[in-house]
């Protein structure tokens, strides 16, 4: 790397350091200490478990924020003494900590730290469409293990030739829903149906919807026992032989809303009769939330709504493959590793650095 372009690293990453408010993080993160040292903050356990998360990524934040400016140092320091054996190392190690914090910058939402739930609906295309729901699951179910996080299916609805009718996926993991709330909106997939005997050329449609989860011990939001309608079922798919057997699977109906969750992943329907309604309050919640970030996007004139038949992505398997990104522009011809491997985080990224990401 030459010189000017080793002072461009320099200037980009100082101009980083800037924008970050280092003396505004320190003094919030002294605040909030004083809270936390408070011992009747702890009595409401839920506002002091909110508190020491903001602390704890207040604390990570300025540690990341002190690491870039020691590699800052390290760089200058080579240029200064001109070590080039001392500045090639600290060059690799400034860019390899810019690059990570610039990610993180990118993951600095409201909720992005947070776990979250990612229902998948088949729709137009019949049993193609069920099955590509299907692949879509396996898909993000890959991508889970390629991150180490935790993925279990909450509930499911079997199609007619074993796709899928809807599926909903708690995702628990580093930045889960930051990450993953870029898949939201309309998937096309277009192929040779093996389920047409005819061998045409089909299109079908599946969309994700992306919530993140905890919001239910935010929300103040009360919920009547006579707004809610409950409905048991058998439980679908694997999970042994009793909870395939017996009414364990539970549908809740908020009458209200009209917003309906199931759950089925737990061998009692009493377990999935409380997670049904610990998914109930953070859906009615992130329906707040959402309602607030609509009005405020509408007030700046930048709200755009995710509606039907407006995909973000394609998956084209036939007359030639191709996975396409309509936001970023980003395709790769190579559509076995993302809907077989889950190798879809270089998409995700191409749409945060896009800046067309959701906030």
């Amino acid at each position: 790397m030459h010189k000017q372009e080793v002072i461009a690293l320099i200037n980009e990453a100082k101009n980083l350091v800037d924008s970050s408010s280092l003396a505004k993080l320190k003094f919030d993160l002294s605040e909030i200490s004083k809270k936390l040292e408070d011992p009747d903050l702890w009595n409401n356990s839920e506002v002091a478990s909110v508190l020491s998360k903001e602390f704890k990524q207040l604390e990570a934040k300025i540690e990341r924020i002190e690491m870039l400016l020691s590699c800052i140092d390290d760089v200058q320091a080579g240029l200064d003494l001109n070590e080039i054996d001392l500045l090639e190392t600290a060059i690799i190690t400034l860019q390899k900590t810019y690059q990570e914090f610039q990610k993180i910058n990118y993951l600095s939402g409201e909720y992005d730290s947070n776990n979250c739930l990612l229902t998948i609906h088949a729709g137009t295309g019949g049993v193609d469409a069920e099955d590509f729901a299907a692949m879509l699951c396996s898909m993000y179910q890959a991508f889970c293990k390629n991150q180490n996080w935790y993925v279990q299916t909450v509930s499911l609805s079997v199609g007619q030739e074993g796709g899928l009718k809807t599926v909903t996926l708690d995702i628990q993991g580093e930045f889960a829903y930051g990450l993953l709330k870029e898949e939201m909106g309309v998937h096309r997939l277009v192929r040779i149906s093996p389920f047409n005997s005819g061998k045409t050329r089909e299109t079908s449609f599946a969309m994700v919807e992306v919530l993140p989860q905890g919001l239910e011990n935010l929300s103040k939001i009360e919920i009547k026992e006579d707004d809610l309608r409950w409905e048991y079922t058998t439980s679908s798919g694997n999970g042994g032989q009793s909870v395939n057997t017996t009414y364990s699977a539970v549908k809740l109906i908020h009458i209200p809303t009209g917003i309906t969750v199931s759950c089925q992943n737990e061998r009692s329907q009493v377990q999935n009769k409380a997670q049904a309604l610990k998914y109930l309050k953070n859906k009615l919640a992130v329906v707040e939330w959402e309602r607030e970030q609509k009005m405020k996007s509408e007030m700046r004139g930048e709200y755009n709504s995710v509606e039907w038949g407006n995909q973000i992505r394609n998956y084209v398997l036939h007359p030639y493959k191709l996975v396409k990104d309509v936001r970023s522009g980003y395709e790769t011809s190579d559509v076995n590793k993302v809907l077989e491997q889950g190798d879809i985080m270089v998409i995700i990224w191409s749409v945060k650095l896009k800046g067309v990401g959701k906030v």
